[in-house]
């Protein structure tokens, strides 16, 4: 069993290219739900852009639509994504730092449904993101930040990785190696 449970992860609009990079490397049996906000215009149509090079249907759900495996969630435009255990939730809160969907509140929605058994990846590139990246984080969960350069590494006890878009690929991989367990004579 894999012990991680979902990947959500949160991007400014300048970012989307670097995305639909990302969701090109998932494999198409990914055995976790990914859940995808970008900030967004009302008018904006992502959901086939970000999907044409990515092996999962890339959808935007429907509140109370379950997470299933092997499809990426996109928030739909207006709307704050969140996780609530098994399904997801649109919200229409008060925008977040001027922008619904927002990132915060898909990374706190993670943390509390999902805790340890989520991974968090934030594009940099606005304010957005960071506090609810680090709820997530306090919650046990992995988290990374992905920005043009790198600059740390795996970081330190308690800090948040440093990924480029380049390096996306190794931290995915490490978060699906499930070590085989021993038989015990």
């Amino acid at each position: 069993m894999n012990p991680l449970g979902l990947l959500v992860v949160g991007a400014p609009r300048c970012a989307a290219a670097d995305v639909e990079s990302v969701l090109a490397l998932l494999p198409p049996h990914l055995p976790v739900p990914v859940v995808l906000a970008l900030h967004r215009g009302p008018l904006d149509a992502l959901a086939a852009p970000l999907g044409r090079r990515c092996a999962m249907p890339v959808v935007e759900p429907d509140d109370k639509d379950p997470l299933l495996p092997g499809a990426v969630y996109l928030a739909p435009a207006g709307y704050h994504l969140l996780v609530d255990r098994g399904c997801v939730s649109l919200s229409v809160e008060p925008p977040e730092h001027g922008q619904r969907p927002g990132l915060d509140a898909l990374f706190e929605s993670a943390a509390d449904s999902h805790g340890p058994r989520a991974a968090g990846l934030l594009f940099a590139g606005h304010e957005d993101g960071g506090a609810g990246l680090q709820v997530l984080q306090a919650r046990g969960a992995r988290v990374a930040v992905v920005s043009a350069l790198q600059t740390g590494g795996e970081g330190e006890e308690g800090e948040m990785e440093q990924l480029t878009v380049g390096s996306v690929g190794g931290w995915l991989a490490r978060l699906a190696y499930v070590p085989r367990s021993k038989v015990l004579p």
